[in-house]
């Protein structure tokens, strides 16, 4: 592209095909105030600007061959990066947003976001991987850098992204969870963690299914883990497990059943010592204390993974520790509803 500066009163709609205007422009004309954005066509500029402010100049930029505008490579860049659950607006002063469709959890490439923006071609802001979304929020912006840009360096910049959607809502699946409590667990702690628990996996339409005290037997628990898999429940709590004992016999129970221990502890605060593991695509969660009234905690984090039917694996657990200190980041993964309560 090049640019160049020009009278109105020298200019026609063919003088200089595909050129938009490069700076904002305000006239006062007999009829009222005249206001034109840079990146309005130079076409629709002509038409809205009276004869009699022939004298005015226009700073235009001039698109070369493989050039589109700014709106078009916007369009194009999001149509990339769009996945399911998630709609585009129309482009708006060369912006176009991403919302959402659905009540979901957010799941973002972030490498893919982070290079695009390295090219210097792109403006794509985000919210974070793991957010909690209704229906109708804006979570994502996206923007070429210039007001003409080469088709050519577009179709560069995006290639290698299409292997998966970089930016899409997962929506919350999983509808049945069960919680099991050890020894450790007295009676009545159980009952108000159970309220709590349930009131918490109803904000994600999944309901408590299960709630059992179970005595510290490996045997016996391998034979619940069993049974609750076999009656469909698809995310297993438990309580009472100390994730530091080599021999908790609610980890051993697991390797009776195949189940894979996907990480012992968690660089997450509150949360250190909760404990992952997943047999098939059902997740086992051993919860801490901490987690089981109420308080913000882990579970937090993890729940709408699990309930999305997304894998949390040691990768994305060691990804999260950056932000893990939750009560100065969580309120960034919640729906902006829920963060007036």
């Amino acid at each position: 592209m090049r640019r160049t500066r020009e009278q109105v009163s020298h200019l026609s709609p063919s003088s200089f095909p595909g050129a938009v205007l490069c700076r904002d422009l305000t006239l006062q004309t007999d009829n009222g105030r005249v206001s034109l954005r840079r990146g309005t066509p130079l076409t629709e500029a002509l038409g809205r600007i009276p004869q009699s402010a022939g004298d005015t100049e226009l700073h235009l930029l001039v698109p070369d061959e493989d050039d589109i505008t700014q709106e078009a490579a916007s369009e194009q860049i999001a149509r990339a990066l769009v996945g399911s659950g998630l709609q585009s607006t129309e482009p708006h002063q060369g912006q176009v947003d991403l919302r959402t469709a659905t009540t979901g959890v957010l799941r973002i490439d972030a490498e893919a976001v982070i290079r695009l923006n390295e090219t210097g071609l792109t403006l794509i802001a985000t919210a974070l991987d793991g957010r909690v979304v209704e229906p109708d929020e804006t979570v994502a912006i996206i923007k070429a850098s210039e007001l003409l840009v080469s088709s050519a360096a577009v179709q560069q910049a995006l290639q290698g992204i299409d292997r998966s959607p970089v930016i899409q809502v997962r929506p919350f699946a999983r509808k049945r969870v069960a919680l099991l409590a050890g020894d450790r667990i007295r009676e009545q702690n159980l009952n108000v963690s159970s309220k709590h628990l349930a009131a918490g996996l109803e904000r994600y339409g999944a309901e408590l299914s299960e709630v059992r005290k179970i005595p510290d037997d490996p045997a016996g628990i391998a034979a619940t883990y069993r049974e609750l898999l076999d009656a469909g429940i698809e995310l297993i709590l438990v309580a009472g497990s100390i994730v530091l004992d080599p021999e908790d016999p609610f980890l051993i129970a697991l390797e009776q059943i195949n189940a894979t221990l996907v990480r012992r502890g968690a660089p997450i605060d509150p949360g250190t010592m909760f404990w992952v593991a997943r047999r098939d695509d059902v997740h086992f969660f051993g919860l801490a204390s901490c987690e089981m009234y109420g308080k913000l905690s882990i579970i937090d984090l993890f729940l709408p993974y699990a309930l999305a039917g997304e894998t949390i694996d040691n990768a994305l657990i060691s990804r999260l520790g950056y932000g893990g200190l939750l009560n100065d980041t969580h309120i960034a993964r919640r729906p902006a509803a829920w963060r007036q309560e």
